[in-house]
């Protein structure tokens, strides 16, 4: 694809310029991976706080459900409205995760044309790996992201928590224990310098997340582990202000919030109509009133004719 292509192309020029100022392929992919992860960083921090509100918000949704658990138009405008309510978009968490996965792809791509071309600061190593295009010989490179995967994925859960009420989210976790083991899998033969990339992009996300939302389950292995204010972390909205300006939010959610509303309105009655409890209990519907019959519509007409008398 020439999209595509191009897409990876520009990556590696980006590599490139960097490794010729640096001197460095290493620190290159160091400070171009720290570059992505910045520019990505205001979205992730929507998405993972409104993960962390959904989190919270999960004893009232489990209230609805029970409550309109058949009504699944009213159950949806319910919803709806509760995230509307306390300013969260349950959409807002898709979007990072979209956008990182091209641009790991092409990162991917382009350090590894980059470390296969030997080519300036890329015919040399970094650290004690003699060669950015062949795996770590070591193998240090792929059990430390493994290990800063594994601590985000730690820090994702509450503090105190050992499983998610949620059965949704328990399996999302569950299933996200595997990835530290699957990346370490994947990094023993692959090059490094895409494993560094791995280990850089880990490690910020380990940050990230400490500056979000705090250590989370960590805390229950290492309790001396500090923590920031709720009002210091990245992020942080006064729920004061974001309660008072939930009516001035627009956008997607209020389009689906408008539109579960009005579905659920249209399942009700409307009034004058004749409802459900006017039916009987068989399910049939009560029969209308007849007008009274005439006696002699029912005499039959042949026997009628028989009576005239010819004059």
């Amino acid at each position: 694809m020439i999209i595509w292509d191009q897409f990876v192309y520009a990556i590696e020029w980006g590599l490139a310029r960097t490794a010729e100022i640096t001197g460095s392929a290493g620190v290159a992919i160091i400070l171009f991976t720290i570059l992505i992860k910045t520019l990505l960083l205001p979205l992730t921090i929507k998405s993972v706080r409104s993960t962390k509100a959904m989190q919270e918000l999960q004893p009232k949704i489990r209230e609805l459900q029970k409550k309109y658990g058949q009504d699944r138009q009213r159950l949806s405008a319910e919803m709806m409205k509760l995230y509307q309510e306390h300013g969260i978009n349950p959409m807002s968490g898709c979007l990072p995760m979209l956008l990182q996965i091209p641009v790991f792809f092409g990162l991917y791509f382009a350090i590894r044309n980059l470390s296969m071309s030997q080519v300036g600061a890329w015919a040399h190593g970094f650290l004690w790996v003699p060669d950015l295009a062949q795996p770590d010989p070591l193998r240090i490179l792929p059990i430390l992201a493994g290990v800063f995967q594994f601590i985000q994925t730690r820090m994702t859960r509450p503090a105190g928590m050992r499983r998610f009420e949620d059965p949704q989210q328990q399996m999302m976790y569950s299933m996200m224990l595997f990835m530290p083991a699957m990346v370490v899998l994947f990094g023993w033969n692959f090059a490094a310098g895409p494993v560094l990339y791995w280990v850089v992009s880990a490690l910020y996300s380990v940050v990230q997340q400490w500056l979000i939302t705090g250590w989370g389950a960590m805390r229950d292995w290492l309790p001396f582990l500090p923590e920031l204010p709720e009002h210091r972390r990245l992020g942080y909205v006064d729920p004061k202000k974001r309660v008072n300006n939930k009516g001035n939010r627009g956008g997607l959610l209020n389009r689906l919030l408008q539109q579960a509303q009005a579905q659920a309105q249209q399942g009700a009655p409307a009034a004058g109509e004749p409802n459900r409890s006017d039916r009987t209990s068989t399910g049939v519907s009560a029969p209308a009133e007849q007008p009274p019959l005439d006696p002699a519509a029912l005499v039959p007409r042949r026997s009628r004719s028989r009576g005239k008398r010819p004059s």
